[in-house]
């Protein structure tokens, strides 16, 4: 059964749409890579930070989403998106290798952050009958708002540089924490 508008009103007010507005900030990790590169890491190293980034995003994810069970959902996602703009601040204006390496492995904590509480946000507003649904309705919104993200990025890369790409990260995070206070009650739990 596909999700009817009248049943996701609710869903698309509170959990579907202002879980991911923010993710015109979030575009392909090939960004970070490249950033990474350009501040003088070598391939081997960059591996290396990538797979630390991988590895903190899967240690936070079930904690944080053990977290947005006990606490608001909300809450979770708006220190969530905190973590991104410090990440993608600091990524805007350093080019010092181990401060970049730090913050890609940073930025990790806000990958399983958002990965856990966004979804379990979107899934808390679908009819209990249609929750399988609005998770999917949810992925499709957050792959097809990365994807724009990333032609953005790309596009920033191309004409006005790699920092850039960064502050525009920046300003969407902020732009996310904006809708999540506006959009999403602070009450809302499991």
């Amino acid at each position: 059964m596909l999700l009817s508008p009248a049943c996701c009103s609710s869903y698309l007010r509170h959990g579907c749409c202002s879980a991911d507005t923010p993710q015109l900030h979030y575009h392909n990790l090939a960004f970070l890579i490249l950033e990474t590169r350009a501040a003088g890491a070598s391939i081997e190293d960059t591996i290396l930070i990538y797979s630390g980034f991988d590895l903190v995003a899967a240690l936070v994810s079930y904690p944080k989403g053990f977290l947005s069970d006990r606490i608001s959902r909300r809450d979770v996602l708006l220190a969530a998106f905190a973590v991104f703009f410090v990440a993608y601040a600091g990524f805007a204006l350093t080019v010092n290798v181990v401060i970049v390496a730090v913050l890609f492995v940073c930025y990790g904590a806000y990958q399983g952050t958002f990965r856990a509480a966004g979804k379990a946000l979107a899934s808390s507003h679908a009819p209990r009958e249609l929750r399988a649904g609005g998770i999917g309705w949810y992925n499709s919104l957050v792959g097809l708002t990365q994807l724009i993200a990333s032609v953005i990025a790309g596009l920033l890369w191309d004409h006005l540089g790699h920092k850039a790409v960064f502050v525009y990260g920046a300003v969407f995070a902020v732009v996310g924490i904006v809708a999540l206070l506006i959009l999403v009650p602070a009450e809302c739990r499991n």
